[in-house]
């Protein structure tokens, strides 16, 4: 056994601190401010489900069901949900969240044959005028996709994309176009787009392609569940929307429900 003096931890002790004092300090993993007033708020939600597999390896799309009645928001955005090389094969898992939820849900699938039904999501309990699929495929990688709607908050239309974005850098920077685009045709519309970026690094040329076109971003770290340190779902304003307030939602439920943490903000609309 190692013995050490009383004054050798003293001073083993006061290095760590003063290493402590001199580690920068981590943004603010979130946002707490008003709805301005005269302005109308909102909640929403982004959120990956992970085919409602969590971290313990057993299929729960009642825990899931749960989260989402948890958040109480107007809308959310979800990722992988369906079965494909996870999940229960033959469940409708959209139909499935829908009636759990008390939600209208609109599915978004990538994959639909009798291999796989999966995709995003999007359930609501706004109005909804119109959605649409887009096709954010590229060459032979995995199909990708996202669902562009347009929803009312008061009698007020406010478009919503969720996407779930490739895993290589080229294959997301022709996604990120394709939804830049999109949003620049009617910039006068207020937008939402939100989902699972696959983004993690601060530099990277696509968060800056976002950031010109949208005016601001809810991106807490959300990924890993168990230990979040990356920024991977994020939810972007523009159209003269704001995120007054937003956080990354980490509870014993949504750390064992899924490998992403639900990231949720209250949007303001002018």
């Amino acid at each position: 056994m190692i013995r050490f003096s009383r004054e050798r931890v003293e001073r083993i002790a006061a290095a760590l601190r003063a290493a402590r004092a001199r580690r920068p300090k981590r943004r603010a993993e979130g946002r707490n401010a008003p709805v301005p007033e005269g302005m109308i708020g909102f909640k929403v939600a982004t959120w990956n489900v992970h085919s409602c597999v969590g971290l313990d390896a057993r299929f729960a799309p009642d825990r899931v069901a749960q989260v989402i009645r948890d958040l109480d928001v107007d809308l959310i955005g979800l990722q992988e949900v369906g079965w494909h090389h996870r999940g229960e094969a033959g469940l409708d898992q959209f139909a499935f969240l829908e009636k759990a939820t008390g939600l209208t849900a609109h599915a978004g699938p990538t994959k639909h044959s009798e291999r796989a039904h999966y995709g995003n999501a999007l359930l609501t309990r706004l109005p909804v005028r119109s959605v649409d699929a887009i096709d954010l495929s590229v060459g032979r990688r995995e199909p990708r996709g996202a669902i562009d709607a347009v929803v009312e908050v008061e009698g007020r239309p406010v478009r919503v994309i969720v996407a779930h974005l490739g895993l290589d850098p080229w294959e997301r920077a022709k996604q990120v176009g394709e939804i830049v685009a999109r949003a620049l045709a009617q910039p006068e519309m207020p937008t939402l787009f939100m989902g699972d970026l696959n983004e993690w690094t601060p530099n990277s040329p696509r968060l800056k392609t976002l950031a010109k076109s949208f005016a601001d971003v809810a991106n807490p770290r959300s990924f890993h569940a168990r230990m979040p340190t990356l920024r991977l779902d994020r939810i972007y304003v523009s159209g003269g929307l704001q995120i007054p307030a937003f956080e990354v939602i980490r509870t014993v439920l949504t750390r064992r429900a899924s490998d992403h943490l639900p990231v949720r903000a209250t949007l303001a609309l002018p």
